[in-house]
């Protein structure tokens, strides 16, 4: 009876030792790898977000400083924080949720070559902030995920389910970590581009840098031109002439030129005549409009407003061109027109 009793606990005992260390060995087969940015993608990302910021900062706009910020906290929170090969998968942590690629019917792991990233293009994909993931296509990889913090250390992983790219700060433990959870088959050596950027001339990084400010830049403009609001135009009356100062379109009117007799008020949102209907060459957002444009007569005008729609109309002797400006006291200005340069025309 004792014999079998310490016979169980015995049993017991290394069930629990064997449990112990089927746990070990488990945990152990779980290996997580950083992965950090490279110096490329962290000025390209400062320079991104100084430029976002200056946008929002010029734009003087609460949509366009959300729709920045936004956009910024998505690119940092889709960008890989790190990498961890357990449970016979590669798994991508994000702030936004991992990604999990199965290494069941895995055909290759290695780091990648000049030969894989030759005719790249990218479908769907980050190239700039926090790093380059997304939907790319090769000319020898095809379609292939690209979850990259740096354009150092990447390594290639081709599978059944898909081909990915990873960045890890150690490569040859994660190659040595995907090889001890499943039997990657032996590949050919290739022309390796994952150790220091001195040992090849890899430039392109130049041009996704500038590619990028070119873009904001381009961004930034429309975003200036569509709220551009100076105000109404200011203006210089004497009695030799009258010179409206305008950012794009200044002009200078002289009495000689314009029949003052007939200066008078109209309304371009009513008057059938004056009406615009065409921006020729001049500058027109919600806010302001100056330089040439033609009215519903087919007239081409000179025109100087603001958002209001009661204009002083200067016309013109012969066939010369009207001007529309918009003041703050209209017929105080016709009047002083008239006063400064009667006899003068």
């Amino acid at each position: 009876m004792p014999n079998s009793q310490t016979r169980a606990f015995s049993d017991s005992v290394d069930g629990v030792i064997i449990n112990f260390l089927h746990g070990a060995t488990t945990n152990s087969q779980t290996r997580a790898f950083s992965a950090s940015y490279d110096g490329t993608t962290q000025v390209a990302s400062a320079v991104v977000c100084l430029l976002l910021a200056a946008i929002s900062i010029a734009a003087r706009s609460t949509i366009v400083a959300g729709c920045a910020a936004v956009l910024i906290a998505l690119c940092y929170a889709y960008s890989p924080t790190a990498y961890v090969v357990a449970e016979r998968s590669v798994i991508v942590r994000r702030l936004i949720g991992e990604v999990r690629l199965s290494l069941d019917g895995i055909r290759e792991a290695r780091p990648v070559s000049a030969a894989d990233l030759r005719d790249c293009v990218r479908l769907r994909a980050n190239c700039c902030l926090f790093g380059y993931y997304g939907l790319f296509r090769t000319k020898k990889l095809g379609k292939c995920w690209w979850y990259l913090t740096s354009r150092r250390n990447r390594v290639v992983v081709i599978t059944k389910e898909k081909t990915a790219l990873f960045s890890p700060d150690d490569v040859d433990g994660f190659l040595g970590a995907i090889q001890a959870a499943v039997a990657v088959p032996q590949s050919p050596p290739g022309e390796a581009v994952t150790g220091s950027p001195r040992r090849r001339r890899d430039r392109s990084w130049i041009l996704t840098l500038v590619g990028a400010a070119v873009g904001l830049t381009a961004i930034a403009l429309a975003v200036l031109a569509t709220l551009y609001s100076p105000g109404l135009p200011s203006y210089t009356l004497t009695p030799e002439a009258l010179t409206i100062h305008d950012r794009f379109y200044p002009v200078t009117l002289n009495p000689a030129a314009v029949d003052v007799a007939r200066i008078r008020m109209v309304d371009i949102s009513s008057d059938p005549d004056w009406r615009p209907t065409e921006r020729t060459n001049g500058f027109a957002n919600a806010y302001y409009r100056s330089g040439w444009f033609r009215v519903a007569s087919g007239r081409k005008v000179r025109m100087y407003c603001a958002d209001g729609r009661r204009l002083v109309l200067l016309p013109p002797k012969g066939n010369g061109v009207p001007v529309l400006l918009e003041v703050w006291e209209p017929e105080r200005f016709v009047e002083e027109v008239r006063r400064l340069w009667s006899g003068r025309s």
